[in-house]
């Protein structure tokens, strides 16, 4: 599959490893974070997510073991439609230790998945065809 990007200086992603299903993302400049500060974390990328697909952006597991910062919404979805030239991927973070950390430009701060989907046609009913299964949390 082919997808038009747009980086910072024409720096490719890539997969790291020949399993990887994740590609890199890499800060576009140096950010320092403050104690409990949030703030968006610039990747200078623009992604033209193919249709059929959405990427899903997910945190490094090494961002937090480094850093101490945690994407505060946990898995970022990139639409088919937000691809302009300004359309940048940013990355949520908030650094939940009690000290200053700082992140140079070039570090991979994040990671893409594309993920295949089908768009719904929905039907309203007046009644499911399923059991209850006891609502929020029911199996435990």
């Amino acid at each position: 599959m082919k997808v038009n990007i747009k980086t910072v200086n024409s720096q490719v992603l890539e997969y790291k490893t020949k399993g990887a299903v994740g590609f890199d993302f890499y800060s576009s400049e140096d950010i320092s974070f403050e104690a409990k500060e949030f703030k968006l974390i610039e990747t200078g990328t623009v992604i033209q997510t193919p249709k059929g697909y959405m990427l899903q952006l997910q945190p490094r597991s090494s961002t937090f073991k480094k850093f101490g910062l945690m994407q505060v919404n946990s898995v970022g979805i990139i639409d088919q439609d937000y691809c302009g030239d300004e359309d940048t991927i940013k990355f949520p973070y908030i650094n939940i230790t009690e000290k200053k950390q700082f992140v140079p430009k070039g570090t991979r701060i994040g990671q893409g998945v594309f993920v295949k989907i089908e768009k719904a046609e929905f039907v309203i009913v007046d009644k499911m065809n399923g059991e209850n299964r006891g609502g929020f949390g029911s199996t435990g």
